[in-house]
C-alpha cells in the first residue's frame, strides 16, 4: 500500500497548469488550476481533527470511486484544509494530503491562529481558505509571488519559506528556457529534470518539488494554484523550507507568463 501511495502522489506531483494552446506535446491538464472537482463549501479556517472509527480510507478525490491511497484508524489525527462536496481535505502527518468523508472526522479544536497579516484578505474562487490581496504593482511579479505564498502559509501557523538565490537562479532559468524551446514541462530538453538541474548547479537538498503555471500574472498563477490539490500541497508543505521563483514573459502567447516554482528540504 505505502508503494501505491508512494507512486500515486508522485504522478499527482507532475500535474500542472498548462497554457490554454498545449505545446510541444506537453503531458499537463488545462490550465484550470484544479484536479479532478471544483471545491463548492468553503471552511473559514484550518482546523484539527481526529479520525472517529477504524478502516476508514483516505482517497485521492471527493468521492468512493477515487482511489484509496491509504487507510486511518480511530484516533488517527489529521489537520483539516477545505470541504469538497462532504469530503474533506486533510493533511497528515506524513505531510501527505487526501481526503476522507467528513462523517469519519470529529473536529478537536481550531489549529493555533497564525499572526494578522500585514496585507488585506479576500475570497478568491476555487481555494479553500481565503487568498492574500495585494496591489498588482506593488511588487516585481516574484518577489510579489513570495509574499503571496508565504502570507498564505501564515493562514496555516506555517514557518515562512525562505528565499534561496541559488533556487531563484535555477527557477529563472527553467523559466525562461520554457519560453526559448517553446515547451511546458518538468522535464527540460537542456537541462534535463527538475533535480538533475538543480544537483547540476550544485543545490544541495534533501526532497525538491516544482510548481508551473501559465497565466496572465503571478497573482492569477497563485489564485489557481490555491485551488489544485497538488499545488497546494507545495505552498503549505511542513517539509519543504526554501524556495525559489523565475518569473518569464511567454512570448509566444502575448499577455502570459511562464511561472517556476521550486521547492527544498535542506
Amino acid at each position: 500500500m505505502k508503494k501505491v501511495f508512494i507512486l500515486f502522489i508522485c504522478f499527482v506531483f507532475l500535474a500542472v497548469m498548462a497554457p490554454d494552446s498545449i505545446r510541444a506535446a506537453a503531458a499537463a491538464p488545462a490550465d484550470t488550476g484544479t484536479t479532478a472537482a471544483e471545491p463548492d463549501t468553503l471552511l473559514p479556517s484550518t482546523k484539527d481533527g481526529v479520525i472517529n472509527a477504524d478502516g476508514i480510507r483516505l482517497r485521492s478525490g471527493p468521492g468512493t470511486a477515487y482511489p484509496v491511497i491509504a487507510t486511518l484508524n480511530n484516533g488517527t489525527k489529521v489537520r483539516i484544509m477545505g470541504l469538497i462536496r462532504g469530503w474533506l481535505v486533510v493533511l497528515m502527518p506524513d505531510d501527505s494530503v487526501g481526503m476522507v468523508s467528513a462523517e469519519y472526522v470529529q473536529i478537536t479544536e481550531t489549529a493555533a491562529t497564525p499572526a494578522t497579516p500585514d496585507i488585506s484578505v479576500s475570497h478568491v474562487p476555487g481555494a479553500e481558505l481565503s487568498v492574500p490581496a495585494m496591489a498588482a504593482d506593488s511588487l516585481p511579479a516574484a518577489e510579489r509571488l513570495f509574499k503571496l505564498v508565504n502570507d498564505y502559509r501564515t493562514q496555516f501557523g506555517l514557518a515562512a519559506y525562505i528565499d534561496d538565490e541559488k533556487l531563484d537562479e535555477a527557477a529563472r532559468l527553467k523559466a525562461g528556457d520554457m519560453v526559448k524551446n517553446n515547451y511546458f514541462n518538468h522535464d527540460s530538453p537542456e537541462y534535463g529534470t527538475p533535480f538533475n538541474m538543480l544537483r547540476n548547479m550544485g543545490v544541495f537538498y534533501k526532497t525538491a518539488s516544482e510548481n508551473l503555471a501559465c497565466t496572465a500574472n503571478v497573482d492569477e498563477a497563485f489564485s489557481k494554484m490555491t485551488g489544485n490539490l497538488a499545488h497546494r500541497t507545495n505552498l503549505i508543505s511542513q517539509r519543504y523550507t526554501h524556495i525559489g521563483i523565475g518569473v518569464a514573459d511567454d512570448v509566444s502567447e502575448p499577455g502570459k507568463q511562464i511561472i517556476v516554482l521550486l521547492f527544498t528540504e535542506v
